[in-house]
């Protein structure tokens, strides 16, 4: 059997994180890039999301060999588009990575070293990448004062996090905006992307003075904050976000209800709630859908619905201070940014 390892140079996931113009390039399936992958990564495949599966279940069933073998043939068939996908990053310096350093990032490093290429091969793959971002956050040592930003469902938070300075989405992170609709529109990232992400937010602005982020329960959909992160958010400088229920239910008609798929889901989603908001109070709601009243349906969700579920957590907090967010312009939230970094001075 060939010796890989020994034909070629491989490289740490520290030591690759610390190269400045080097190309990632991700040899898994589409189905395991979408999951993951390391920061500014490009997905060139090997196999499909099929062709994965079908290499898999002969390796288990039947031998190594004839799953290598099937491997092969599907990678010959696919080499020319392979290659002219590689070739725009021929000048650069080429990180290669699967899963875990196995057979598909080592048979394109043996290819690629042996055509000329300044390529290495990723020791330990995606599966070492993971472990690194685990034990960085493991032992993150948080620098910068936490301003979080509370308030009721849709009085803006999220639009205004955007918009400052030294911020982190954290639902953005997460594609999540929490709750039984958080989902709406949105494809919810896996906890692995999300920690990924963070870690690397995080980095970029831990020799800040201050990080601005929204006040969220521990998680957001399927995806949790990292318990030491969660800690200085519930420790930090609390600011109450303050609307007009008549603006709130219009913020949340162009947030949830932006197509008919859309409300179809809220739909769906209303009809299993009415353990929470009585049975009345859902047939109003399903009825409102239907004559497309969506701004009176947005209302009833926020009284009966998200403002129960979220106001007790806010009766708990010691806040710095209040800001009204009525405005929808630029220079109405300009004017909002300003109070807030007039009360957390």
């Amino acid at each position: 059997m060939v010796n890989y390892a020994s034909m070629f140079t491989t490289i740490t996931v520290t030591q690759a994180l610390q190269l400045k113009n080097a190309i990632f390039i991700d040899t898994r399936t589409p189905a395991e890039f979408a999951e993951d992958c390391l920061p500014n990564a490009i997905n060139i495949p090997i196999f499909s999301n099929d062709e994965r599966a079908m290499v898999g279940t002969i390796y288990k069933q039947v031998s190594r060999e004839k799953a290598i073998e099937k491997g092969i043939e599907f990678f010959s068939s696919k080499l020319p588009e392979f290659m002219q996908e590689v070739n725009k990053y021929k000048e650069k310096e080429l990180i290669i990575y699967c899963w875990r350093g196995g057979m598909r990032s080592k048979s394109v490093v043996a290819l690629l070293d042996s055509l000329g290429y300044n390529v290495k091969q990723l020791e330990g793959g995606h599966k070492a990448y993971r472990a690194y971002v685990r034990e960085r956050l493991q032992n993150f040592e948080l620098k910068p004062k936490l301003i979080v930003l509370w308030g009721l469902t849709c009085t803006g938070k999220t639009e205004l996090i955007q918009q400052l300075p030294n911020s982190i989405d954290l639902e953005g992170l997460a594609q999540h905006r929490g709750s039984l609709y958080g989902a709406i529109g949105l494809q919810p990232r896996t906890q692995k992307r999300f920690e990924n992400l963070f870690l690397q937010e995080l980095e970029r602005l831990n020799d800040q003075e201050q990080i601005f982020v929204e006040g969220e329960s521990r998680k957001i959909g399927n995806v949790q904050i990292p318990a030491f992160f969660y800690k200085a958010m519930l420790q930090g400088k609390h600011i109450l976000i303050k609307r007009s229920l008549e603006k709130r239910a219009d913020a949340a008609v162009n947030e949830y209800f932006g197509s008919k798929e859309q409300v179809q889901e809220i739909r769906k989603i209303t009809e299993s709630l009415w353990k929470v908001i009585g049975k009345q109070k859902k047939e109003e709601v399903l009825r409102l859908l239907d004559e497309e009243k969506l701004a009176e349906a947005a209302k009833i969700l926020l009284e009966f619905y998200y403002d129960p579920l979220y106001s007790h957590t806010l009766q708990k907090m010691n806040f710095t201070g209040e800001v009204r967010n009525e405005g929808e312009g630029v220079n109405e939230r300009e004017g909002v940014i300003r109070k807030i970094n007039e009360v957390i001075v």
